[in-house]
Formats: structure tokens, sequence, C-alpha cells
């Protein structure tokens, strides 16, 4: 079964966008059963740590959610170290602005993923892109973890980079404000 679905997603990839709703209604299980199987396919492509499967996990993880109901799921992938799709899931969360996601985008903004390490741009991209998705979020949490960041990371990176978020969140009609060094200025 899970290899008919690899393969049902693999040709919808390949071919013309179909809509959520298409996708559902080709699933080789009951539509009552998708969170689920879902889930559980979910969870063994995590533990296998096969990077070729997240494509395939992703596009599963859009089909079976609703309502938020599998973002924890998003939170345990974007803290796992062997895949390649942390920018994917920091701007997925940034989008469903969701407050549960404050805690696994403080912590994986302070990791340093293999990936992300082995280009320049990878991490200091990252963590601007974490700064984002807590600032998107906006609340009482998320701002407090983007003042932690700035006042307590000992990574210049993270430090810079929240000081900026801050100063876009809190605007002040200072010169320095549009001077602030940001994550590009390391390299």
């Amino acid at each position: 079964m899970i290899e008919k679905l690899r393969n049902d997603f693999a040709e919808h990839l390949k071919k013309s966008r179909r809509s959520k709703l298409e996708i559902i209604e080709q699933l080789p299980f009951p539509i009552e059963s998708k969170n689920e199987i879902g889930r559980k396919i979910i969870k063994d492509i995590i533990a296998s740590k096969n990077s070729d499967d997240m494509e395939f996990c992703l596009l599963l993880l859009w089909v079976i959610d609703e309502d938020d109901d599998c973002i924890d799921l998003l939170h345990e992938i974007l803290l796992e170290p062997w895949h390649e799709k942390y920018h994917d899931i920091i701007h997925n969360l940034q989008w469903r602005q969701h407050p549960s996601s404050v805690p696994a985008i403080k912590i994986a903004m302070q990791q340093k993923f293999p990936f992300l390490e082995a280009y320049s741009t990878g991490t200091g991209q990252f963590i601007n892109q974490c700064g984002h998705a807590l600032k998107s979020i906006g609340t009482k949490e998320a701002i407090d973890a983007i003042k932690d960041l700035a006042e307590n990371s000992e990574d210049p990176i993270i430090k810079v980079e929240m000081i900026y978020r801050l100063s876009k969140i809190f605007p002040t009609d200072t010169p320095e404000d549009e001077e602030l060094p940001r994550w590009y200025d390391f390299d």
C-alpha cells in the first residue's frame, strides 16, 4: 500500500497538480482512517530517516492534515537532522501561524543541521526564516522567544537576526534600525 501511495504521489508531482480532494479520493485506504494510517506512514518515514522520502512525507502530511491536527508531525520533522526540507517546513509553519509551533521553531533555529551547514547561506537564511515565522505567529510567547534569543543567544547570527526582527516588530524612527547587521554580514 505504501509503495502504491508513494508512486501515486510521485505521478502527482510529475504531472499537472491535482487538488487535495482529488488526491484524497485516490488514497488506497478509507478516508475515515486517513489520519490514523497517514500518521503511521509519516511516523515510519521519520523512523527510517530516509531523506529521499521527505517529498512524499510532506505531500502526504498536506493531504491528511485538517485543522492543524498533524502539526505535531511537522514539529517533529523540523527537528530531525537527516533531511533537506527545513526551508519548506519553516515556510509551512509560518503560513499556519500556529502558536504550538513556537517551541519547535526556537529549538530548530539553535541547531546546526548538516544540510544547512553544508552551504554558506543555509543556516543564516534558515534562522532568518525562523524569525519571520515567529513574527508571523505573533503571540506573546513568540515575541518573547525572539526577545530571549536577541538578548541571550551565544550565536551571533541568531542574536543579530532576532535584534533585526524586533526592530521590525517594534519600529523606531531611528537611522540605526536601517543599518542593523544581518546574517549575511557574517560571510
